[in-house]
């Protein structure tokens, strides 16, 4: 036992003079001494970035510095074991780095904040919040600024580049500030060189990208924006000599110009009603017939024939595709008068071959599932009521149905059961054809919003740096589209596109121009070819502010962070999501609103969301508006000001001026003659129809700085200015009317700004339906210091409108003094709403369902609207009838319901 312990101690003496050389050792070896040294040098580095903001470039610069030491230490027990001081200050450091560089910026920002508190009390004599503080002061490698609506965006960027000089001694040479526009540029100067005395370089996109291309080429290049004239010029000239392009223009705009709801998509027909009336339903022969009238003598304007659904018009355009004469809607001949049905008008009718055809709108399982469970036993009960009585007058009745558009086999099916018939099919001059619609002297019109279409494809398409070869790839990955009806749709347009952007290619080619794209991607690539700047290169800087960063495309981006890399130079951007709306020009919101996926340094994301514009009544319901759209960035906006009553709704049915006056007298009776207003549209046309219907009342004028004045006859003071919403943009007025707000294809929202064919061309989809339409509504509704006024119709009202309505109980004033704030009863067949009207025959007043003519359910006594009886048993209004016993209420549906109320 005595011997075991003598060994036991006998080896601790061992182990402990090892242990004791192996230290001195270490301690005496080069090794040691250099992570000795090491340790040091990097606890003084590290003091020395505690001077500033350290960004994550300079966190992420001493981490690979040390990265190898750091290591060491890891592997290196004894290393480990036997550190120093500053050895293990260094380990604790380097471990938590991150951590402690997070709070150090946190501490910094609160002591900068301090410490510029008078130099940020006086910015163009204002005084800035603590988020425009904080947004200043902040020094990460990439900034994101993310501003509310008149939160002082333009003030942001004006301390902050007071801060860098006055401050950080930066030198004003050495700060560029991109914008967006020539106006935008002009205040940044006057804010910032004037105001300020600060001469920092102030520049447009644009001009920047145009002093990069002329230093390299050594001349100035001619840069075109005749895009969408060289479109017109495409459909004119460029189609008709290629018979395919001619027969896929003509099957476009013939089956696949709109995309329409499914009927398994929606829960009721109002839904789908509402989506027709944003469609062209007017068929290709009704176009072309009109047409050929308009160019005879007697100028003879025939009857539009528009019919009742989407299907119908794909029907009726392959009958005239395929040279088949038809009838839409003939009354048939046979007497079947039935006291409880109108007369009987079959869709369609084939004169040379006697035949009918009935287009049914139900599912595979012959039901309606978005029809309530009594209109379904109607309209079922119709089907079978429609073909006894072909079977019993021996007429030919062909039938087609809506699963059949589901699957995209109505067209094929139509042709399988019209062969069977014994049709035959003709198919006509398609040049003829497309001279006759496209051609003619309204083609401009025609084309309009297609071509609008095109151009924001084609833009988005070279911002991405997309030569012609992509087309081919972008053809392959349409071919994947499951639905079939999008997927025929999208090849298409993507066929006639492709041959649009290589005429545009060659006539710039030809001219030896470019465009805008053509020059940000040429000045981008010289910039990268570059290397390295010289240090008194005009492109040397430490810091590239740019405002309106949420109208960023894909070839600035480039640009900008092309200049950065190669300058070494810092980044803030300010802008924000929800005025996101420029699309059109090549703007991709997903560079904004996922920042740092697309930097490969961090983003150091700021708000600043006081409003000194709105009242905090109007931001509650814009915002609430625009973040029913998932994918907009989430903002607490905030103001001093109130507003009980910030939205008013001004109606009408014909008279469309008398509402806009209404808005104008309101405004008059509030604010006094001398205020401002802006009036807004959704296009530029819009101000022509409320010059039309002002009987001379509005006088429309150019001022000096070439703005759309509008004079009031009746009211002379007024400061009227006419814009586009996308003109307004930055803008403010004391009062702001916006008009056309209709559901309509070109109304607000515009339904082709919007359509899925664009997601090809975006950095990342937008599923959100009307994303980019509800942005500019947002834009259009935050222009105002006061009150807004929204001129709407009764009928097709914007499905905005009726949105903030059903949200905020807005109260929908008609100008013939009634009120409808939504609690109109509903049309029992499509869930539309009924609303009173006159028959023009009898000055009748009647009940009708606003979705006419897609639903032509009425309702003869208007008392309903003020004393509505439903059916305890099947839900339909009851009617009060007379019956041998007296007066008593009666369902409308009988005979399918035959209950009864006692009065």
């Amino acid at each position: 036992m005595v011997e075991i312990i003598i060994l036991i101690i006998l080896a601790s003496l061992i182990f402990l003079f090892y242990r004791s050389f192996t230290k001195r050792k270490l301690m005496k070896s080069d090794f040691y001494t250099m992570v000795q040294d090491k340790s040091e040098q990097f606890l003084i580095d590290f003091g020395e970035l505690k001077t500033k903001y350290i960004a994550s470039s300079d966190t992420e610069e001493l981490k690979e510095r040390y990265s190898k030491i750091y290591k060491r230490f890891l592997k290196n027990k004894t290393l480990f074991r036997n550190m120093t001081k500053e050895m293990k200050s260094f380990y604790e450091t380097y471990r938590n780095l991150s951590k402690l560089v997070r709070e150090w910026n946190m501490a910094y920002v609160e002591y900068e904040i301090k410490e510029t508190e008078e130099l940020l009390n006086n910015v163009d004599d204002k005084s800035l919040d603590d988020q425009q503080r904080e947004a200043i002061v902040t020094d990460e490698d990439n900034n994101l600024v993310i501003a509310g609506a008149g939160s002082g965006k333009t003030l942001t960027v004006a301390g902050k580049v007071k801060y860098l000089v006055q401050r950080k001694k930066i030198d004003p040479d050495n700060i560029l500030l991109i914008t967006f526009t020539k106006k935008a540029t002009e205040e940044m100067r006057e804010r910032i060189v004037e105001d300020l005395g600060i001469g920092v370089k102030t520049t447009t996109f644009h001009r920047l990208g145009l002093d990069i291309i002329s230093y390299q080429r050594g001349y100035r290049p001619e840069v075109t924006e005749n895009l969408n004239q060289i479109l017109t010029d495409f459909f004119v000239s460029k189609v008709k000599q290629n018979p395919k392009l001619v027969e896929d223009v003509i099957y476009y705009f013939g089956f696949y110009q709109s995309v329409p709801s499914s009927y398994d998509e929606i829960e009721n027909l109002d839904e789908l009603y509402k989506s027709y009336k944003h469609m062209n339903l007017e068929t290709l022969k009704s176009t072309i017939d009109r047409k050929i009238e308009e160019t005879k003598e007697l100028k003879k304007t025939l009857q539009r024939e528009t019919v009742k659904s989407f299907e119908e018009v794909l029907i009726a355009n392959f009958l005239y595709l395929n040279g088949i004469k038809y009838e839409y809607e003939r009354i048939y001949p046979y007497d079947v008068n039935d006291r409880y049905r109108k007369k009987y008008r079959p869709d369609f009718y084939l004169p040379e071959y006697d035949l009918y055809i009935e287009h049914f709108g139900i599912n595979k399982d012959f039901r309606t599932p978005w029809l309530n469970e009594i209109e379904e036993e109607k309209y079922l009960e119709g089907i079978h009521w429609k073909r006894s009585v072909h079977k019993e007058k021996g007429t030919n009745l062909l039938e087609t149905y809506s699963y059949y558009n589901q699957d995209n086999q109505l067209l094929s099916k139509i042709e399988e059961k019209l062969t069977k018939a014994g049709v035959e099919f003709h198919k006509p001059d398609l040049k003829e054809v497309y001279t006759n619609i496209f051609l003619s002297e309204r083609e401009e019109n025609y084309f309009k919003e297609t071509k609008k279409l095109m151009a924001t494809f084609i833009n988005l398409y070279k911002s991405q740096g997309f030569d012609l070869d992509e087309f081919n790839r972008l053809e392959e990955e349409l071919k994947q589209i499951e639905n079939p009806f999008l997927q025929r749709r999208s090849l298409l347009f993507l066929s006639m596109t492709k041959n649009a952007y290589s005429y545009y290619q060659t006539r710039l080619n030809d001219n030896n121009e470019i465009d805008f794209n053509d020059m940000i991607n040429h000045a981008t690539v010289f910039v990268e070819d570059s290397h390295s700047l010289d240090e008194d290169s005009f492109l040397n800087f430490d810091y590239i502010i740019i405002d309106e960063f949420q109208d960023i495309s894909v070839s600035r981006f480039n640009l900008v962070n092309a200049i950065k890399e190669q300058s070494n130079s810092k980044v803030l951007s300010v802008g924000d999501d929800w005025q996101s709306i420029y699309r059109f020009a090549g703007s991709d919101l997903d560079l904004f609103s996922n920042y740092n996926q697309y930097t490969e340094e961090a983003t150091e994301q700021l708000k600043i969301e006081k409003t000194y514009r709105n009242s905090q009544d109007l931001i509650d319901i814009a915002g609430q508006f625009i973040m029913k759209n998932p994918s907009q960035i989430t903002k607490n906006l905030v103001s001093n000001k109130s507003n009980d009553h910030p939205v008013y709704i001004y109606g009408y049915n014909q008279d469309y001026y008398k509402a806009f006056s209404k808005a104008i007298e309101s405004i008059v009776e509030d604010k006094g003659e001398e205020t401002d207003i802006f009036v807004l549209g959704r296009n530029n046309f819009d101000k022509d129809r409320i010059i039309q219907l002002s009987d001379g009342e509005l006088r429309l004028y150019r001022d000096r700085d070439r703005n759309d004045m509008l004079e009031h006859k009746k009211f002379p003071n007024l400061r009227i200015q006419y814009l586009t919403v996308h003109r307004s943009k930055g803008l403010q007025a004391s009062n702001v009317i916006i008009i056309n707000l209709r559901n309509d294809k070109l109304g607000f929202p515009n339904k082709i700004s919007d359509d899925p064919i664009l997601s090809f061309v975006l950095s990342n989809k937008e599923d959100f339906e009307f994303g980019e339409e509800r942005r500019l509504f947002y834009v259009a509704l935050t222009r105002t210091l006061n009150d807004v006024y929204l001129i709407t119709p009764e009928k097709d009202m914007s499905i905005f409108v009726n949105e903030l309505i059903k949200s905020h109980g807005l109260v929908f004033n008609l100008v013939t003094g009634e009120t409808y704030n939504g609690s109109n009863p509903k049309c029992p067949r499509c869930k539309g709403t009924l609303i009173l009207r006159e028959n023009s025959f009898n000055r009748n007043q009647f009940l009708g369902c606003s979705n006419y003519p897609y639903c032509d359910y009425s309702f003869k006594d208007p008392n309903l609207l003020h004393n509505e009886i439903k059916c305890p048993s099947c839900k339909g209004y009851m009617i009060k009838r007379k019956g041998r016993y007296g007066e008593f209420y009666g369902c409308e549906n009988y005979p399918f319901c035959e209950n009864k109320i006692k009065i």
